[in-house]
């Protein structure tokens, strides 16, 4: 029997109402997800390019995304849905009214500022309010459509919208990113955005008609109570294990950023994770199967702490694939759990409330207490340590194989394997190379070390040492990537013959190495982005303090502080900037070089260190320097361990009938090859790509 049209007519209405909510939480996410590289993109440049910029932006985002939890919460509890309509109508437009995203250069930074407050400053004028508008979409579409249909089938609109925010994550190094601008991604996300917003004023104005009324309470379900009260158990849980959770996502993307680059894929890829756990864990509770989810993360985490055994060419995929695992089945446990005691969708605005404020919670902490707290990253061995802890209790609790059944008697049974398994990572750190460090700073560009041994004094950044110092007499000698060998030795060797004093800029302080170079005449203009380089520089280093030249410092972005020397010129410039394995990309952009050429003197020099695990940076220097008319060589340095100097790699630029290039010492100095010109990148700031010259083997 067919049923009568009246009811038809009402199931097709109901239907077509279903994909307009279905097409918010879609677009919404999208938007939401798609900015954080775009807008983080933006500004990277000017703040050094340091994985902080991604965490300060993820904090952001995150007490953002609390904020706007806690405004649906607010809005749905306490005030009638015509209501709700016309507050939401009025910051969708007010949002509209506040593109586009990308600041002007007049933000651009001077060096003197708070990095972490200023950066957070910029992005709440630039996108605070429709990311705000954005960040709401998730609970308030699905609080609205409770109002038609309050059965657990709201919920999957939640795993809906991590699907829209894990599509945006993966197409931005793919689709995004090597195509359209900079400028440009800015103009998409806010033509997008607009389109948001006519697609929610719709669902908007339809609240117009609702009828306010008690909702209808759910029907009961294993995991669900139809009484007025939830357990404080529950709440505890929907905020500590997304606390935890967060925490972790942000530590390992800070690690395995420090150790490769600081490249839109390489955080897009931990984020993808987490937001593919929270797909799998609300779609449906068949997919959470916590005892081989535990037992997965449980071998993870020995392979991170097994993996000096294997060759050094396999640590760093084998380290970097471990902790993707390690972080996905975390997630995946935390999320799981928090989704097996999801309340009924009357409390659903404060279940999502409390889930963002757990997030917001483990940004706090890793991009304002740990920095805060600690002179290093003590925050990656420490959740290692309840991530252990969390994996070996619930695999020795849960009761089978297939179902999230536990019993906690069981898992008193291994406390002592427990102990065992949190201690290790700390066990680990100690023996890291931390214990032998006589010195260390931390703060938004990272944790410097200062470490003695046999050898002299060194300054590490991660795991790249910046330059060290030999003991004794060898104490004025150059070492490291700048030795007499090196490219940048070889052209002030060229330069120093010729004039009696020569003007160096460099960009990039180290420990101060190349002052070893400086006599009493010459004269150097030192650059640094981080305040604690130049403090430990003069503290544990006797470069610049034994150097006879005349040295000036200059604090903030090297490129920056550049554009201020109007009135500067120098006979040669060095560009070693290091953010560990990663050189700032806006430093090697056609409007950089056209700068750095501006600043030269007549018969001026630019040596570019581009010595790098992970990047080949030769092939785009070349065609920067093609670009802007200047010749290009590469120096080779041998490295000698006993006099701890390292393999070092450096393009020379100068115009073709510099003299520099007819001294014997640049004899052996290798310019580029037709094929290496016509297959390597040319970045613009516009336009910059760092898959392009990435090179993990």
């Amino acid at each position: 029997m067919s049923p009568p049209p009246n009811q038809t007519a009402k199931s097709e209405q109901t239907g077509l109402s279903t994909l307009w909510f279905a097409a918010t939480t879609l677009l919404g996410a999208f938007l939401v997800f798609q900015v954080q590289p775009v807008i983080s993109k933006c500004v990277l440049p000017w703040f050094g390019g340091t994985p902080a910029v991604w965490t300060t932006c993820m904090l952001f985002f995150q007490l953002l995304l609390f904020a706007g939890y806690l405004y649906a919460h607010v809005l749905k509890s306490y005030l009638k849905p015509s209501i709700q309509g016309a507050i939401h109508l009025s910051l969708l437009s007010a949002a509209a009214l506040s593109l586009p995203i990308e600041p002007s250069d007049a933000w651009k930074p001077s060096g003197t500022e708070s990095p972490t407050l200023y950066l957070l400053w910029m992005l709440l004028c630039h996108v605070g309010l429709p990311y705000f508008v954005l960040s709401s979409t998730g609970p308030l579409i699905q609080a609205w459509l409770s109002y038609q249909d309050s059965s657990e089938k709201i919920y999957r609109l939640y795993s809906l919208s991590n699907a829209g925010s894990l599509l945006a994550l993966l197409s931005y190094p793919f689709a995004v990113e090597p195509f359209l601008s900079v400028s440009s991604q800015s103009v998409v996300w806010s033509l997008m955005f607009c389109g948001f917003v006519l697609i929610q004023s719709v669902i908007a104005i339809r609240l117009f008609r609702v009828v306010d009324r008690d909702e209808p309470q759910p029907s009961a379900s294993a995991h669900e109570s139809t009484t007025t009260s939830i357990p404080w158990q529950h709440r505890v849980a929907w905020v500590t294990l997304p606390a935890f959770a967060s925490t972790l996502l942000l530590v390992v993307t800070n690690h395995v950023c420090q150790d490769v680059a600081v490249i839109p894929f390489l955080w897009v890829l931990p984020l993808s994770l987490y937001l593919l756990s929270f797909i799998i864990c609300f779609d449906s509770p068949q997919w959470y199967k916590p005892k081989w989810i535990a037992l997965v993360s449980i071998v993870a985490i020995a392979a991170i702490q097994t993996k000096n055994v294997l060759p050094f060419s396999l640590q760093l995929l084998t380290e970097a694939s471990c902790y993707m695992v390690l972080l996905l089945g975390v997630c995946l446990l935390c999320h799981g759990e928090v989704a097996r005691v999801k309340p009924a969708a009357r409390w659903l605005t404060q279940y999502y409330a409390l889930l963002s404020a757990g997030g917001a919670i483990g940004g706090l902490i890793v991009a304002v207490a740990c920095p805060l707290l600690f002179n290093h990253f003590i925050e990656l061995p420490l959740t290692l340590s309840i991530a252990s802890a969390l994996t070996v209790v619930i695999f020795f609790a849960c009761r089978g194989w297939r179902l999230a059944d536990y019993d906690w008697n069981a898992a008193k049974q291994v406390k002592f394997a427990v102990m065992l398994v949190m201690a290790l990572p700390i066990v680990h750190l100690s023996m890291d190379g931390h214990a032998s460090a006589i010195a260390s700073n931390r703060n938004f560009f990272g944790v410097l070390r200062v470490q003695q041994d046999e050898e002299g004094t060194h300054l590490v950044h991660g795991r790249t040492i910046h330059g060290m110092q030999r003991p004794g007499e060898a104490s004025s000698q150059p070492t490291s990537y700048y030795y007499y060998d090196s490219g940048v030795g070889r052209v002030i060797s060229a330069l120093q013959e010729r004039s009696p004093s020569i003007k160096t800029g460099v960009i990039g302080l180290g420990c101060g190495v190349l002052a070893s170079y400086g006599r009493t005449e010459d004269e150097f203009d030192m650059v640094e982005i981080n305040p604690a380089i130049q403090q430990i520089a003069s503290e544990h280093f006797t470069f610049l303090s034994d150097c006879p030249s005349t040295i000036r410092h200059h604090l903030g972005d090297g490129r920056l502080v550049m554009e201020r020397m109007h009135d500067s010129r120098f006979d040669l410039i060095v560009l070693d900037a290091f953010s560990s394995d990663a050189i700032p990309a806006h430093l090697l952009t056609s409007e950089a070089f056209e700068l750095y050429r501006m600043r030269m003197s007549p018969g001026g020099v630019l040596a570019v260190h581009v010595s790098n695990n992970h990047l080949d940076l030769s092939p785009l220097v070349h065609r920067l320097a093609k670009n802007a008319s200047l010749e290009s060589r590469v120096v080779y340095g041998i490295g000698d361990a006993s006099i701890s100097v390292h393999q070092s790699c450096w393009v020379i630029l100068a115009d073709a009938d510099n003299a520099v290039w007819d001294h014997p010492a640049m004899a052996t100095a290798r310019p580029a090859s037709p094929e290496q010109l016509r297959d390597a990148p040319l970045w613009t700031d516009q336009h910059h790509n760092l898959l392009s010259v990435l090179n993990l083997w």
